[in-house]
């Protein structure tokens, strides 16, 4: 029970109760050794003082014994009973002769009239409290003294002086365990925090957020940790990404296998089907003479060469040919793709914008492929400047689309702007898949054709989009020097 409870608390409470546990016994152990230590050297010192006291007692009764003042000895003996310095100190006092017989006493202590020489070679009994001193004066022996102290009192004198001490120690302990808790409070306090970003940032990851990017100000183990956690979200981002890109080209390829298989089942019945049906119509519109006839038959040729373009469209996807890569320069390959959407862009009144980098490195590519991959870009950013300007609900004054060529990371980058329609964020993952389109006439095949004819050459294309442009970026590797050589 003890052990789920403590194994349950967080690591500050963990640190706190092991501070408090190790300054509870650290203290208080040595405070008890010190007060041990105390106890003892004033118990020694009383007995120093006493054996000091019972000499100087003896020294003074030497020539009174010598001399034989019996009258002095025992007032001598009375006054010690009675002086303040000593009272209370001393039970009394008992003088010996020679040969060991009572010769006088004085206080409450008395231990008999024969003195026992064998149990008392000028040695003391103080842990009865008897002090014995050996009376020689000019090498005659004088007796013996016997020095009974209130030994109960000086130990309980020692207790109370010991007891005081030891609140006082006591208090102060207090004080240190009070303020070392809290000192070892704000370090956990400090040492802990980065532990619980940790633990948000690590919800985070849960949650599918990996761009995280928290620092560690200690180049500790926690440091250590926080470190591989930045490299472990990055490291997940990048596999994620992968994995999605690996979806979305095996998406691509099955759509791709999909058409390849109905394209050869039905390419040929659908081109004999339109054969004969503009055939037909050809020969109804140029036999009659009603103009009703005449203007349905208009219409039945517009669609069935719309149907005749998409069914060109759907094969050339499906059957895609490699490129024929040739050194080329991408600005006289955009320039020659304008040249063709002149009049377009004259027609509806859009303003063109070119910032061509004058020194734009050759790049390997096709220029068949690449210049279909930048008409259709560009009749896009037509298309939608023209959608814009027929919508109410979008602010709009110039139609405006801008072209720029830049080198970035070794990167040729093509950039095709426009302040056109934006493209909806729901649409934004699907705008490169077949079919996936969101004009009334188009096929949804332009966008996915330009991104596998840039794939072929070995990039990508980006696009970013928002409520006052939309960037198509077509990213190509550049031709490298060696290459370039050879």
């Amino acid at each position: 029970m003890m052990f789920n409870f403590i194994k349950n608390l967080s690591i500050k409470w963990k640190i706190l109760s092991s501070a408090f546990i190790i300054f509870f016994f650290t203290i208080f152990i040595s405070d008890g050794i010190f007060l041990l230590t105390i106890y003892k050297t004033l118990y020694y010192r009383n007995s120093f003082k006493n054996e000091r006291l019972a000499e100087v007692i003896a020294s003074s009764l030497k020539y009174p014994l010598y001399t034989k003042k019996a009258e002095f000895i025992k007032n001598y003996l009375s006054d010690i009973i009675k002086h303040r310095k000593i009272e209370g100190k001393i039970e009394g006092l008992i003088l010996y002769d020679a040969k060991g017989d009572y010769v006088i006493s004085s206080g409450n202590y008395f231990s008999g009239n024969k003195f026992d020489s064998h149990d008392n070679n000028n040695a003391d009994k103080r842990g009865s409290g008897l002090l014995l001193k050996h009376l020689n004066y000019n090498g005659k022996n004088l007796g013996t003294l016997a020095v009974k102290f209130n030994l109960k009192k000086e130990l309980n004198g020692v207790k109370v002086r010991v007891f005081w001490v030891g609140i006082r120690f006591l208090v102060i302990a207090a004080g240190f365990i009070a303020i070392g808790l809290f000192m070892f409070y704000m370090i956990t306090v400090f040492l802990t925090k980065p532990l619980s970003e940790i633990k948000k940032n690590i919800e985070e990851i849960k949650s599918g957020n990996y761009k995280i990017n928290f620092r560690s100000k200690f180049n500790d183990e926690i440091g250590s940790v926080i470190n591989a956690i930045n490299s472990m979200a990055y490291a997940i981002e990048d596999y994620m990404k992968r994995i999605d890109s690996i979806n979305k080209e095996k998406n691509e390829l099955n759509c791709m296998a999909i058409m390849g298989e109905m394209s050869a089942n039905i390419a040929h019945e659908i081109k004999n089907a339109i054969y004969i049906i503009s055939s037909a119509n050809n020969y109804i519109a140029h036999e009659t003479k009603n103009k009703i006839v005449e203007e349905f038959a208009g219409i039945i040729n517009n669609e069935v060469n719309r149907l005749n373009r998409m069914t060109i469209d759907f094969l050339s996807f499906s059957r895609q040919r490699s490129p024929e890569l040739t050194p080329l320069d991408i600005n006289k390959l955009i320039n020659d793709s304008l040249s063709i959407s002149k009049f377009e862009l004259s027609n509806f009144n859009i303003k063109l914008i070119k910032d061509l980098g004058s020194n734009i490195p050759i790049i390997n590519g096709d220029p068949e492929l690449l210049k279909q991959v930048i008409l259709n870009l560009i009749v896009n950013a037509i298309d939608a400047t023209c959608a814009a300007n027929s919508s109410a609900a979008v602010e709009f004054k110039n139609k405006v689309i801008k072209i720029r060529t830049m080198v970035k990371n070794g990167y040729l980058n093509i950039h095709i702007e426009n302040n056109g329609q934006p493209i909806a964020k729901e649409n934004m993952e699907n705008i490169f898949k077949p079919f996936f389109t969101t004009k009334n006439a188009g096929s949804g095949l332009g966008l996915p054709m330009s991104l596998r004819i840039i794939k072929l050459h070995g990039g990508t294309i980006d696009v970013q989009s928002d409520k006052k442009r939309t960037v198509f970026n077509v990213i190509i590797p550049i031709l490298r020097q060696s290459e370039q050589l050879s």
